[in-house]
């Protein structure tokens, strides 16, 4: 319903959806299993208030997201994947509502758990961009809020881990994206900033 543009219907779906998960996790405890569905339609609830233009009820919706997702242990890439996008997705909201401040600590919080995944998980690729993404989104509002040195130091940052990343074949969707992200960072050593965050 919701890649179909019925964001009305996908909301009342996931709201079902919701209260069967919270039941079950009254009934069995907080498995992470439970805790990973839960967080994982809670963000896609923000999504909806999102797209419906609702930016206060999409950040609660994001930060329940985020609440149920760190009581789990980090140590599945799905869950540190989703919790990352919450943190994300509050820190545009923040950013886009003009609190650069806050922006800045949703952003650092999502940058924290991928550095950490990172190193937990240094074979897999994909974390490597994560944190390149995080970064950036970082330094760009640290250039938003004058801190033109630190944003300089993220950006360089960003774009050494993704010089070092080598990718196999095979990974060519990942390398369409690590060079997404490298020319974006690029432009922004090389430019004055646009005036909003990565779309990566």
């Amino acid at each position: 319903a919701f890649r179909a543009q019925n964001v009305e219907s996908a909301k009342s779906r996931l709201s079902l959806c919701t209260e069967d998960i919270r039941d079950q996790i009254e009934r069995m405890g907080n498995t992470s299993e439970l805790c990973s569905q839960l967080g994982a339609v809670l963000g896609m609830l923000g999504d909806c208030c999102r797209a419906m233009g609702d930016a206060d009820a999409a950040v609660a919706y994001f930060a329940d997201s985020v609440e149920f997702l760190m009581k789990l242990p980090m140590d599945d890439l799905e869950i540190i994947h989703t919790l990352s996008v919450s943190l994300n997705k509050i820190g545009d909201l923040k950013y886009y509502g003009g609190d650069l401040q806050a922006a800045r600590s949703y952003y650092v919080r999502s940058l924290n758990v991928r550095r950490d995944a990172v190193k937990r998980h240094s074979n897999v690729p994909s974390q490597v961009l994560d944190v390149a993404v995080s970064l950036a989104k970082v330094a760009d509002v640290d250039r938003s809020i004058g801190n033109e040195d630190v944003a300089v130091d993220g950006f360089q940052e960003a774009i050494k881990r993704l010089e070092s990343l080598t990718l196999k074949p095979e990974e060519a969707g990942l390398e369409q994206r690590r060079l997404s992200v490298l020319e974006f960072l690029n432009n922004q050593l090389s430019e004055k900033p646009p005036e909003s965050t990565p779309k990566v």
